[in-house]
């Protein structure tokens, strides 16, 4: 009877080492990067960026929006969700470029009393909310800002490029945004 105690006792505390356990060690987190589209120069209809560290992604191809306006007008956008998600938090981010439209070209976002969606000529704009912030950011609310045009084709109808800037505005926190690409038909 003795014997049958000290090996159910054994037993137990065997099963209970910690070290015995083939516990699975967590993954490590995911580098926001690895979640951004591919930087593509063909239509895929794609747009991300990171939002203070946070990668937001077009979720749905449909998601990745240009509108050529003139041959010196276009505006670029997305309705952008956290990792991509459909349900995940969301930001809204459109980009007014005006100028001569060709590749390889940058534009430096120019600061407007006149916020988006109205265009002032020769000004390049954005428009910029993210849900989970309180503040909606747009016209004069930047500190800097750079959008390059990598590719685009008017006959083709594409638009390719990256974007990053900082976003400030009195009573709210800074954002910044970075490491932003599209991919867009238009």
């Amino acid at each position: 009877m003795l014997r049958k105690f000290l090996l159910y006792l054994c037993l137990a505390t065997l099963t209970q080492c910690s070290k015995c356990k083939n516990d699975p060690t967590p993954d490590p987190p995911k580098d926001p990067l690895t979640l951004l589209p591919p930087e593509t120069k063909t239509g895929a209809r794609t747009f991300g960026c990171l939002v203070n560290g946070k990668a937001y992604v077009a979720p749905f191809t449909t998601s990745a929006n240009g509108d050529w306006q003139s041959t010196t007008k276009l505006a670029i956008g997305s309705t952008t969700r956290l990792n991509g998600e459909a349900g995940g938090e969301m930001s809204t981010i459109l980009i007014a470029l005006n100028g001569a439209l060709q590749s390889n070209q940058t534009f430096a976002i120019i600061s407007s009393a006149t916020p988006f969606p109205i265009f002032t000529p020769g000004v390049n704009q954005f428009y910029s909310h993210v849900a989970a912030l309180p503040c909606v950011y747009d016209g004069d609310y930047f500190t800097t800002g750079k959008v390059e045009l990598v590719k685009f084709d008017p006959v083709a109808r594409i638009a390719a490029g990256r974007f990053a800037f900082t976003l400030y505005k009195p009573g709210c926190d800074s954002v910044r945004v970075t490491n932003g690409r599209f991919d867009v038909k238009f």
